[in-house]
């Protein structure tokens, strides 16, 4: 026994040296693998040091520990730091270890909005990718360029007077709905706007009407609104970035299950809409050889319009481009403000 005890005795500094070395080893690996991000963050904090910013403004984390969950919350928050900074054209905050520029004097808007060349976008963009993909509001460069060229003629203004109608049924809905509340208590008319909003949308883009002004609690309704939520939040959470650490999180597994439900209901309507096409595609051709439709003239929806446009060669978009943009118009519905990469 004695004996045994010294040779355990004697073979632990060797362990303790070992371990100490694979410690040491790891160590290095790891920051000769980070230093290209130190090198990159630290090139940027040095770019943006004449911009003034909040503090605290804490190592790795930046100011993300001190920004509300909220949306609405955040947007208030938001408020109370521009009028902080209203002598300067703008100021930062520090997203972890990115660098958020907020945007308010009308001239330094205009700078971002009247260019055709600085359009790429923020990394925080790449949270809305899973549900919009990379369609015209997430794409860049040609694509962008391509995209935004093929799309403008469904924006022609003989086309919108068609969606007027939709508004007009849609508004009427809401009227009715505020008329409930005439001399009565004051009360909060932003859910019943954003739903007639969501309404307009959802038929102007889909040609679907989801009935969100009487059915608000819908699947379809609830998942977008709470996808935007989880985007926002995870876009202010740096520690939640990366998608394994992401699916972790209760947040995570939420997100993936509100993202089938917006997926599989654009699917489900685009396959409708081709099968409509398609089966009430009836022409009546003359002897020279002219078709016209037959029946009387009928709404069309973005949609309708995404499944014949067709680029400068004549290809038209694919049925993951059409679903980009209808969920990228499903997306730019009003809700509780303020997503963060609509000020970066």
């Amino acid at each position: 026994v004695a004996m045994e005890v010294v040779q355990e005795a004697a073979g632990g500094p060797q362990l303790l040296h070992l371990g100490a070395g694979v410690t040491a080893l790891l160590l290095t690996v790891v920051a000769v693998c980070s230093l290209p991000s130190l090198m990159d963050y630290w090139r940027r904090w040095w770019v943006m040091k004449p911009i003034p910013g909040i503090s605290p403004c804490y190592p790795v984390l930046g100011n993300a520990p001190l920004l509300e969950r909220e949306g609405e919350v955040f947007f208030k928050q938001l408020q109370s730091y521009v009028e902080e900074f209203r002598s300067w054209p703008l100021f930062k905050l520090w997203m972890g270890p990115l660098p958020v520029v907020i945007l308010y004097h009308p001239d330094s808007v205009e700078v971002i909005l009247s260019s055709s060349k600085h359009i790429e976008k923020s990394y925080l963009y790449k949270f809305l990718q899973p549900w919009l993909g990379t369609g015209l509001l997430t794409s860049t460069g040609d694509k962008w360029r391509s995209r935004r060229k093929m799309i403008t003629p469904t924006f022609h203004f003989a086309i919108l007077t068609d969606f007027l109608e939709v508004m007009n049924e849609q508004g009427g809905i809401l009227l009715e709905k505020l008329e409930k509340h005439v001399d009565k208590e004051p009360f909060d008319v932003f859910l019943d706007i954003t739903l007639c909003a969501l309404d307009i949308i959802c038929e102007t883009a889909m040609g679907k009407n989801v009935g969100a002004q009487e059915n608000k609690d819908s699947e379809y309704v609830r998942a977008i609104y709470r996808m935007s939520d989880l985007i926002q939040q995870r876009q202010k959470s740096p520690w939640l970035w990366s998608d394994l650490v992401y699916m972790l999180f209760k947040e995570g597994r939420e997100h993936e299950k509100n993202l089938k439900i917006l997926h599989n209901f654009t699917d489900t309507i685009i396959a409708e809409k081709v099968a409509e096409l398609e089966n009430t595609k009836q022409t009546k051709c003359d002897t020279d050889g002219n078709c016209e439709e037959s029946g009387s003239k009928k709404r069309k929806a973005f949609l309708d319009m995404l499944l014949s446009a067709t680029d400068d060669e004549g290809n038209k978009l694919s049925y993951r481009d059409i679903r980009e943009e209808v969920d990228t118009f499903m997306f730019e519905v009003p809700k509780e403000p303020v997503s963060l990469f609509g000020w970066v």
